[in-house]
């Protein structure tokens, strides 16, 4: 059950009960994505919806479980904070956290009006570490969306440009 919850939401939109618009992305663009659902490998998704305020979907791409994942897909649905109103604001929030935890280099790859494309770099941080990431962060009405291909490893030409590509069908209805 837990699996065609998520895989509704996927194929329909990322929303929860809280925000009145979706996310749509086509998830079939990244082929391992697609296998995940395809296999029924429930033991690869998470779904945790525990604050309204801040809904997090976790999908393990490669590796054993959500636990235990060498490459995955977070789904990140929040509302505005005080500190957190904007794209370019969360994209902040993120250098800032992700810096203490570990040295990052971070590539605005593209940037239009409510929307932010970008990349992470990290070295040194230890195999159970995300070393390579693309983000996309997009501004709705009453709600920020993320999407973030994390990899604990570098990410390969083909892989990157399958992740761009999804990441690039991501828009917003309501």
């Amino acid at each position: 059950m837990k699996k065609l919850c998520l895989a509704v939401l996927l194929l329909c939109g990322v929303t929860a009960p809280a925000f009145a618009e979706r996310l749509h992305f086509d998830h079939r663009l990244y082929p391992p994505l697609k296998a995940v659902f395809d296999n029924n490998r429930n033991e690869m998704i998470s779904y945790d919806n525990s604050n309204p305020k801040y809904v997090i979907d976790r999908i393990a791409i490669k590796g054993k479980s959500v636990s235990d994942w060498t490459e995955a897909l977070d789904i990140i649905v929040r509302a505005p904070s005080r500190d957190v109103q904007t794209a370019d604001d969360w994209f902040a929030e993120i250098k800032a956290k992700t810096g203490k935890a570990c040295a990052s280099q971070f590539e605005v790859i593209a940037k239009e009006e409510g929307s932010i494309t970008f990349s992470r770099r990290s070295t040194n941080c230890g195999a159970d570490k995300v070393q390579s990431a693309l983000y996309r962060i997009v501004k709705g009405k009453k709600s920020l969306f993320l999407l973030n291909a994390i990899n604990r490893a570098d990410m390969d030409e083909q892989t990157q440009q399958q992740w761009m590509a999804l990441l690039n069908s991501a828009r917003l209805e309501n």
